[in-house]
């Protein structure tokens, strides 16, 4: 399955404009293992937790697969 970065611009997320999608492994690889350097702080909510458990979990497989 092929995943997608996009670039957009703009004042906020409602009004910001498209800007640039790559489909490109090697960006779409950096972009995961950056994401997945960023240190995230324990949160409280366990389910604000799980999701963020699970964005993490998501970042990693994406990043795996786009090494291959």
């Amino acid at each position: 399955m092929a995943s997608f970065i996009a670039l957009y611009r703009g004042e906020s997320i409602g009004t910001a404009r498209l800007v640039a999608t790559t489909a490109d492994s090697d960006i779409v690889r950096d972009f995961a293992e950056r994401m997945l350097c960023m240190v995230e702080e324990e949160e409280p909510d366990a389910a604000l937790r799980e999701l963020s458990l699970s964005r993490r979990r998501a970042l990693r497989l994406i990043r795996d697969d786009a090494e291959q």
